[in-house]
Formats: structure tokens, C-alpha cells, sequence
């Protein structure tokens, strides 16, 4: 039986790649993609790439979060044209990595007119009207000076470190408390959360800010220390932590996404996961697939659907701890949901029902990224 799946997973990785190829890769002409004379259609963009510029970018220089236009019905939550900070701070990232000078400068621009306070506090939403929110998220805030503070060094861009500086500053300003981060901090009132989503322990970031003087030396080593001591539960780790009660809170039905940011940011640190690493890899080799939500307790899986988002957070995780064969086999499971026929009005795109998020696109495009840069694609 075993020698049986070994050789289906073998021949789909197969599949998928010719696809992959025949669909036109990174490096393939612009004839193998399409018309010649389409300019979305260069060597150097990754399909994904393509998708996102063609159908993802409102007529302000924003990213889309929803392929089609909706109403957002709940003002905590991002739909249709409104455009989120974390989708600005993946896109410079991508842009970073990808080494696309032009593509980050465009969205610097796009930071300063649509997202960015002059003392460097960052809307984590904005939306085709004048309405404005009153909060942040301090993930993105973080993932936005990591891009800012990587791109000022790979460029010699003065101007990119000091914008850092400035995001870096607000943060350790507005988000810090006894040593400890917030989720958000509240523009208008001056209030901020006593809660820390797990998730959002950039360490990367933090290491940044600390070498540029933004952190002092005890927070930075207190941010790592504290992400490197997480507990687990039943193998998962807590999702958030309440400072005022001192206490992490755990959820009953498990998202990977979550989990998979802590994993990866822990990875960047140098700190393994291997509980949880351990627990990923036996799901994916016991389904041959990784679900979107288990349920914590029974380890089984709670829905039917898989995330692209999660899949390319687990190649970046794999990619961080050195285990490339398994980075490869979760590409290959990826890359099943990507359209990849040129034809196709959504070439490029992880599109359902001609329906798609951001986020199912950017971070499995940083992935692909990533994946090429450490030339485990070719």
C-alpha cells in the first residue's frame, strides 16, 4: 500500500510540474505564456505575480482583498476593493526578495499615501471611501519595517532605513508595555490591547529594530525568550496570551495558518518547532494533504478545504528548518490549486469559483519565491 501512494504522490509531483512548465514558469519566453506583445506577460514574473497585477490592484495602487467586489458588512473586517497593511507589507516583501527595485519603490509610494501617519502608525485597513479606521496591527507593522529596513540595506536607500526607523519607533512607542507587545494600538484613544496574538512575534523584525537602536536590549531579548519558552497543548501551541491575567488562551478547532506563523518565526530565530513540525508532517503523510482546521483535541481535521496561504507558510517553515524534500512535496500539493493554464482568464491565480483572497495568493507566491532563491526550483 505504502509503495502504492509513494508512486501516485510521484507521478501527481510529476503531473504538476510538466503542468507547471507547459503553463509557462518564471523563466519561460513570454511566447510559452501568451501574447508577446502583453507587457503583465515579462520572463521575470512568476505566475503568480501575473495574477496579482492583473486583477488584484485597484485603481489607487492598493491590493484588492477579494477578487470580486463585495460590501464589507462587519467594519472589522476587510472585503472586496478595501486593501489591508498586511497585504502591502507581503507585497514589499515579495518585492524585497524578488530583488524588483521598481515594484517596492511603486508601493513605498502607495504606503505613504494610503497607509502611513506621519509619526509612523499604520491604518490596518483603508477603503475606497474617505472612512478611515482608528487601529493598527502590529504583525504588519513589523513585517513592513523588516521589508523597509532589508530593502534600505540590498539598495543603499537611506530613505528606506529612516522610514523604517520611523514605523520601528511608533511601535515601540504605542505597542510596548512593561517589556511586552500589544496587538494594536487605537490612534484616537490612545488605547492599547492587553492581548498579544502569538502569531505576531516577528522576530525578524525585532532583531532589526534592536540593531538600528529602536528596541533596547531587554525587550528584544525579552520578545525572543518569550517565544522561544511557549508552551503546547494536546502538541499545539497557544493562540494568544492576556497579559493582564497572565494567562494563554488555546482554541479547540486549530488553524494552520496560526500555527504555521509561530513555527515560522520561531525557525528564524533558530528555534525549533518540533512538536508541532512533527504533528504537521504526520498529518500531511497520513492524508496526503493538509487540511485547513483540526480539531485540537482528536487531531483530526475539521474541515474539508485546504489553503493555499497555509501551504506556502508551511514551505517557508520547511524551508527555515532545512527540510527541503518536504518543502517540494507541500510545492507540489500547492501548485494543484493554481491555475496555471495561460489561457485562463485567472492564469496565475488560487481562484475558486472565480473568487479568490489576497492572502491565498501572496503568501503562496513568496513561497514559490523563496523557494527558487534557495534553488530548490529551477
Amino acid at each position: 500500500m505504502r509503495l502504492v501512494y509513494v508512486t501516485v504522490a510521484l507521478l501527481v509531483m510529476l503531473i504538476s510540474a510538466v503542468a507547471f512548465i507547459l503553463a509557462g514558469g518564471p523563466f519561460a519566453s513570454n511566447a510559452s505564456k501568451g501574447t508577446a506583445d502583453d507587457p503583465e506577460l515579462r520572463s521575470d514574473r512568476l505566475p503568480g505575480e501575473i495574477f496579482i497585477r492583473r486583477h488584484m490592484v485597484n485603481a489607487n495602487e492598493t491590493l484588492k482583498t477579494n477578487l470580486k467586489p463585495r460590501v464589507a458588512a462587519n467594519r472589522d473586517v476587510a472585503q472586496g476593493e478595501e486593501a489591508l497593511s498586511e497585504s502591502i507589507g507581503l507585497w514589499l516583501q515579495y518585492a524585497v526578495e524578488k530583488g524588483d527595485k521598481g515594484l517596492f519603490e511603486q508601493n513605498v509610494g502607495v504606503l505613504r499615501a494610503r497607509f502611513l501617519k506621519e509619526d509612523g502608525w499604520i491604518s490596518w485597513k483603508v477603503g475606497t471611501s474617505s472612512e478611515t479606521v482608528a487601529t493598527n496591527a502590529l504583525i504588519d507593522d513589523l513585517r513592513i519595517a523588516d521589508a523597509l529596513y532589508k530593502a534600505g540595506s540590498r539598495w543603499g536607500k537611506p530613505a528606506y532605513t529612516a522610514l523604517a526607523d520611523t514605523i520601528s519607533g511608533s511601535v515601540a512607542q504605542n505597542m510596548v508595555t512593561a517589556g511586552r507587545f500589544s496587538d494594536f494600538y487605537d490612534h484616537t484613544s490612545a488605547w492599547k490591547s492587553h492581548i498579544l496574538t502569538l502569531s505576531y512575534l516577528h522576530v525578524s523584525a525585532f532583531k532589526a529594530m534592536y540593531e538600528r537602536g529602536k528596541l533596547s536590549e531587554p525587550v528584544y531579548r525579552s520578545a525572543v525568550d518569550f517565544l522561544k519558552n511557549l508552551p503546547t497543548r494536546d502538541a499545539w501551541f497557544p493562540f494568544s496570551y492576556d497579559f493582564d491575567k497572565g494567562t494563554y488562551l488555546y482554541n479547540d478547532e486549530i488553524n494552520w495558518i496560526d500555527q504555521l506563523y509561530i513555527v515560522y518565526h520561531r525557525a528564524q530565530a533558530g528555534i525549533p518547532s518540533n512538536e508541532v513540525w512533527s504533528l504537521l508532517k504526520e498529518q500531511f503523510n497520513k492524508y496526503g494533504v493538509l487540511y485547513g482546521r483540526y480539531h485540537a483535541q482528536s487531531k483530526m481535521p475539521a474541515v474539508d478545504f485546504e489553503s493555499p496561504a497555509a501551504y506556502g507558510l508551511a514551505i517557508l517553515s520547511a524551508v527555515e528548518l532545512g527540510d527541503r524534500e518536504f518543502a517540494q512535496s507541500l510545492y507540489y500539493r500547492m501548485l494543484r490549486f493554481q491555475i496555471l493554464n495561460p489561457a485562463n482568464e485567472w492564469y496565475g491565480g488560487f481562484v475558486f469559483d472565480d473568487e479568490t483572497h489576497i492572502f491565498d495568493n501572496l503568501v503562496p507566491l513568496l513561497a514559490e519565491r523563496k523557494m527558487y532563491d534557495e534553488g530548490l526550483l529551477r
